[in-house]
């Protein structure tokens, strides 16, 4: 039975053709795809994620939004900001971007530490944005699902990588060939992180900039803690899996519910925070179709 809502039908659709870009910014070069026609959305990108990998994602909200998706400053095709790595940095990168592309207002999406980014930028540019759609978001420390004491070595770790000496040590040992089988194994032991998730984002050929970012985002990561000065007014979408394997569902919602006066909440049931494989546009029309068809 065929589904419709909003112009939107989510069985026999084909992925919308993408359209790249490298947009030239104050503080950055930013790589980024265009997916479909709708409404304008933008989607801030959660750590380290790369065009190749979230294609899919951005063909499928292009079903329904004009959707862009770029690669963070200093991954990918994005060059590095002229300071070190911060989401605080963000927000103004969104607004050139769509300062850029002419969007006076837009619809915002973020997934995982997307989701602290999208909420970063929500407070700076609020007045220009009809929706928010968050996925899975990080808005505590509290909610990751690591003990104290690996929290704790994982912050360490994130203050060394901070240091340039450090990253391109670090980054000389990740290009080992004879290193690689070990390392891939001691990294998803120790992160508690699905190792085709890792092999997936290459995560052992990552250049320094992106251990930049890598080691900064992780760091927000185990420390922030989310609270906006009073609730958001616009529609919020907010989607998450109870059993998430990152961040704990209860928590998250929680806090997302004290920030919007104004929110829709879908519960999924999916065993983990990300695919352990880089999703499909068809994967994502039958797992999420309806969701997309009850947004604006």
């Amino acid at each position: 039975m065929e589904k419709r809502s909003a112009g939107v039908r989510v069985n026999n659709l084909a992925a919308p053709s993408p359209r790249y870009e490298q947009i030239r910014l104050p503080r950055t070069r930013l790589h980024c795809v265009t997916c479909g026609d709708g409404p304008p959305l933008i989607i801030v990108p959660a750590t380290v994620s790369l065009i190749s990998q979230w294609m899919p994602l951005a063909q499928f909200m292009g079903l329904r939004f004009k959707a862009t998706f770029f690669e963070l400053p200093g991954h990918g095709g994005s060059s590095p900001y002229p300071f070190p790595f911060s989401s605080h940095a963000v927000p103004q990168t969104v607004e050139a971007l769509v300062d850029h592309l002419g969007y006076e207002r837009f619809n915002l999406m973020g997934f995982s530490f997307g989701g602290l980014l999208a909420l970063r930028t929500l407070e700076y540019l609020q007045e220009r944005i009809e929706n928010v759609i968050l996925l899975s978001p990080v808005v505590s420390c509290r909610a990751v699902q690591y003990s104290r004491a690996r929290q704790l070595m994982m912050r360490s770790m994130a203050g060394a990588l901070k240091r340039r000496r450090i990253r391109l040590i670090v980054h000389q040992i990740l290009h080992s060939d004879r290193l690689e089988r070990p390392l891939l194994s001691g990294i998803s032991a120790f992160g508690n992180i699905d190792r085709r998730i890792l092999e997936g984002k290459d995560a052992l050929h990552l250049p320094v900039s992106t251990l930049d970012v890598f080691a900064h985002t992780l760091d927000e990561i185990l420390s922030t803690e989310y609270h906006a000065p009073a609730p958001f007014s616009m529609p919020c979408f907010f989607a998450m899996s109870v059993y998430d394997d990152l961040l704990d569902y209860e928590l998250t919602a929680a806090i997302v519910r004290r920030q919007f006066s104004n929110l829709t909440m879908e519960k999924f049931f999916l065993p983990y925070h990300q695919p352990p494989h880089p999703p499909t546009f068809e994967w994502l029309l039958d797992e999420f179709g309806s969701f997309l068809e009850r947004m604006v």
